[in-house]
């Protein structure tokens, strides 16, 4: 047998060195745009990212994070992959899922997040099935994979990061977690806790949207206040109680 193809055939592939993250499924992130019936081509548009939002690794994205990258993507200097599920870490099980399912149109920051438009590749089997899924709502999510930052553009806030700037290696279309709940919150991020502002953020870090970390902290402060004992009547309290003291 040849060494050199047995040699080939053993080495890991040349994978990027970048993080993947999944946007929190609270709202619908991807939707369907239309699709063309000449060209048979689905388009999907949607959020990879929310400023509001801290994901499951307790991160949260501050706006101009991905100004750079969208410059570059916009002059046509900056490639940025999509994939389904962020197949090209998936290479060992399938064949087909390192396989490209899409090209990314449009991505740019706007007031909400960072919005991306993809095109999937018409007459590609994996590309159409995702595009099936997508259409029929079996999965309304993104995921980006991104470049770990410089430490100098992440800022430690306690019951989250705050990142100010990333690099974008693909964004992925994701099915949704099985468990949206399922986040392990550790004891320094109680520990970190120092005002009612903090704790309405740590419970917004684990799913609870909106206003609703405000109201349960506000129903949890009503149910904490301890009641009022009243003070025995003067001939019934203890004359030697002084000694206790």
């Amino acid at each position: 047998m040849n060494q050199n193809l047995l040699v080939r055939n053993k080495a890991l592939p040349n994978l990027p060195k970048v993080q993947c993250r999944r946007m929190p499924i609270a709202v619908d992130n991807c939707r369907f745009i239309n699709k063309d019936e000449k060209t048979g081509i689905v388009k999907i548009s949607g959020y990879a990212v929310k400023w509001d939002s801290i994901n499951y690794y307790g991160e949260k994205f501050i706006r101009g994070a991905f100004a750079e990258v969208c410059a570059a993507f916009a002059a046509g200097t900056k490639k940025v992959h999509c994939y389904y599920n962020h197949g090209w870490r998936q290479w060992y099980v399938d064949s087909r899922l390192p396989m490209r399912v899409g090209k990314i149109t449009l991505l740019k920051e706007d007031e909400t997040g960072l919005y991306v438009e993809i095109e999937f590749t018409p007459g590609l089997s994996i590309a159409q099935d995702v595009a099936a899924m997508v259409v029929h709502g079996t999965i309304d999510g993104f995921s980006i994979a991104f470049y770990p930052p410089n430490s100098l553009d992440m800022e430690d806030k306690g019951t989250h990061v705050e990142i100010k700037r990333a690099d974008i290696y693909e964004i992925s279309v994701v099915d949704e977690p099985a468990d949206n709940a399922a986040r392990i919150i550790s004891d320094e991020a109680i520990e970190a806790i120092e005002s009612e502002e903090d704790a309405e953020e740590l419970l917004r870090s684990v799913g609870l949207v909106g206003d609703y970390a405000k109201k349960l902290m506000a129903r949890i402060s009503g149910m904490q206040k301890p009641e009022e004992t009243p003070a025995p009547p003067e001939s019934k309290k203890d004359p030697l109680a002084w000694l206790d003291s």
